[in-house]
């Protein structure tokens, strides 16, 4: 009887120490910090844009956070592109990580589709460089941080006409995605309004690398600008095969290569087959610029990553921003105050700068003009609204 009331008392002991042990276990194991998530998409193969959108919340983070929080960024590659991916990426950010806002993305297409999700679970929504106008039709939770079609289309319209003096144009635009459809027929009603002449204006499929067809076709109306709607490696083929035929205008000059944003990418300088020399294309930003804030975003990031920015890196880094600013002028992470205080900014001013928004979320800000010489991007001018 007495071994076993010892046996008793041991096992009661060890227990006391086991349940002690767990209790210590707790207290010493810190429940973690919460932190304000911040969710950021990207399609295609645009890699360096996180880097803008990570350095703004860097730079916040380094200035304690949003409300003595630490912003954590929470993005996805979608280096295919597959508009089904962006939704499901949007889905699982929103649901499962418990994002207060989304970030891109950076297509139009992409945007289009991600859009109607933000806009079912009420996140406010800043895109990139997503630039159709239609991409905010999904409700008023969605904001652009990029000019619009409509704005960059009637940009290099009014350059090609009134700069250049170019009387006939000739187009090449992708099939079957908003934006390339999109910026080639507000570059064409734009030009034909001024008095151009669109001479030929023909389409090709996605994932096509022989252009030798349509720009056979377009070769015997001699135009004198090509304005080429594409993505990156669309504009390399393009532009070689063309300056191979060789394309010229009714005075036998080299027709001359206009193009759009999608243009601003090391994707098209880098490839030695590209044949842009003397092209121009329209931008978000110019990593030239003088403008103080600018200057100092072009020169952090160069120091860190050790390259240039692009346009599309300038403008992830200011979508975040914009997301700051709104969220600190509500004093609040909900929905509703931080869509209301996007909708009310003003005169912002970062790697670019927006006056205001109007009703349909789309902002006011300016546009800029690259030409390429010597292989390199060099600033031509910049066009304000």
């Amino acid at each position: 009887m007495q071994k076993s009331a010892v046996k008793l008392c041991f096992i009661f002991s060890m227990l006391l120490i086991i349940v002690g042990c767990d209790n210590v276990q707790k207290v010493l194991t810190p429940k973690p910090e919460p932190s304000v998530k911040i969710g950021f998409i990207v399609a295609g193969e645009r890699v360096t844009y996180p880097n803008g959108a990570q350095l703004a919340v860097d730079e916040k983070n380094q200035q304690g956070g949003l409300f003595g929080m630490q912003v954590e960024l929470i993005g996805h590659i979608n280096s295919e592109a597959i508009l089904d991916t962006s939704v499901q990426l949007t889905e699982s950010l929103i649901v499962e990580d418990g994002i207060v806002a989304l970030i891109g993305p950076n297509r139009s297409s992409h945007a289009a589709v991600v859009g109607p999700v933000a806009q079912k679970h009420q996140i406010p929504m800043v895109t990139t460089t997503a630039t159709n106008p239609n991409v905010t039709q999904a409700g008023d939770f969605v904001f652009m941080a990029s000019f619009t079609d409509s704005f960059q289309g009637a940009v290099m319209a009014q350059f090609a006409k009134m700069e250049l003096g170019i009387s006939t144009a000739a187009i090449v635009t992708r099939s079957g995605d908003l934006y390339t459809e999109g910026i080639s027929e507000f570059f064409s009603s734009n030009f034909l309004g001024l008095g151009g002449n669109v001479v030929s204006h023909l389409f090709f499929e996605g994932g096509t690398d022989d252009f030798t067809e349509q720009l056979t076709q377009i070769a015997e109306m001699k135009p004198d600008v090509l304005f080429t709607a594409g993505f990156a490696q669309d504009i390399v083929n393009i532009t070689q095969q063309a300056r191979a035929i060789p394309l010229v205008n009714s005075n036998g000059e080299p027709t001359v290569f206009l193009g759009a944003d999608s243009w601003d990418s090391e994707l098209v300088f880098g490839d030695e087959n590209a044949e842009v020399e003397g092209s121009y294309f329209s931008g978000h930003f110019s990593p030239e610029t003088n403008e103080p804030m600018a200057r100092a975003f072009v020169e952090t990031y160069e120091a860190i990553y050790e390259s240039t920015p692009t346009g599309g890196v300038a403008v992830s880094y200011d979508a975040v921003k914009l997301l700051f600013e709104a969220i600190e002028r509500a004093g609040s992470l909900e929905a509703d105050a931080i869509r209301d205080q996007l909708a009310a900014t003003e005169s912002y001013i970062g790697a670019t700068s927006i006056a205001r928004y109007n009703e349909n979320r789309h902002p006011t800000k300016s546009a800029v003009i690259f030409t390429i010489k010597d292989g390199k991007k060099q600033f031509y001018q910049q066009i304000d609204p």
